[in-house]
């Protein structure tokens, strides 16, 4: 998963390389209407109705259909159903930036990690200054602030190109960090990302990547929750109440 902050995007002439928008109401479907083969009754069309009523308390009712090809079993068509729903309501944010062409460390279809400043309204990403393997100290190019509990980490580039995420034990002077470990070959001026407790990671899939005129290349990507998969299949729950800002407030879309 590779991370991308101001540091390593292309900086647009208004100062803000990354660019949301979020999914409009009225798409935001919280019943849902499954059509699926019922093999107890003669393999007819049967439909499962899935419904999630807090969303409904909260928005009024919002209705849509959809068919399950294949389905033949009403558990199923329950859970997609149910994953129709929930992606629509949990991830409806889209995120646009621009890259340069040692910026392309994905494809479609890969889940990246964004660590806008801007957004999340501390320092949370930017180039490593300088590396000191026998200290475990990294020098930062902008300082950072740790909270007063709860674990830290530092996602960074490793010799092979690969985001290595390690645990950040302190800081001195705002920009000299000590970690666990310093992962094989991490190099200066590669990019780093930090993962605060009190923040949720930013996570997202990324949909087209298009080159531009300039040779830039354009990537939208949509949010991610890694915890769908779970809420679907096993009722796991969504920590709604943790933000990607230090004052919970989401940053209106541009």
């Amino acid at each position: 998963m590779w991370t991308y902050n101001r540091s390593n995007v292309v900086m647009p002439d208004d100062g803000a390389p990354f660019r949301y928008s979020f999914s409009a109401l009225k798409d935001r479907h919280n019943a849902v209407e499954v059509n699926w083969i019922d093999p107890n009754n003669g393999w007819e069309t049967a439909t499962e109705l899935v419904e999630d009523t807090q969303a409904i308390a909260r928005y009024g009712r919002n209705v849509t259909k959809m068919d399950a090809f294949g389905c033949t079993s009403r558990g199923q068509a329950h859970r997609a159903g149910l994953w129709l729903i929930k992606t629509e309501l949990l991830e409806t944010q889209t995120v646009d930036f621009s890259v340069g062409a040692e910026g392309l460390r994905h494809v479609p279809g890969d889940v990246i990690e964004i660590c806008d400043d801007d957004y999340a309204g501390i320092s949370t990403g930017g180039r490593v200054l300088a590396v000191n393997s026998q200290t475990r100290t990294l020098t930062l190019d902008r300082e950072i602030t740790l909270p007063s509990s709860g674990t830290t980490l530092i996602s960074l580039v490793d010799g092979q190109g690969s985001p290595v995420s390690v645990e950040v034990q302190s800081v001195t002077d705002g920009v000299k960090v000590k970690v666990s470990r310093v992962p094989d070959g991490v190099a200066e001026y590669s990019v780093w990302g930090l993962k605060l407790p009190t923040l949720r990671q930013r996570l997202f899939r990324c949909v087209s990547i298009r080159e531009n005129d300039d040779g830039t290349y354009a990537i939208t990507a949509v949010q991610h929750v890694p915890e769908k998969e779970a809420i679907v299949d096993n009722g796991a729950h969504f920590d709604g109440e943790q933000s990607g800002t230090v004052n919970g407030v989401t940053p209106p879309a541009v």
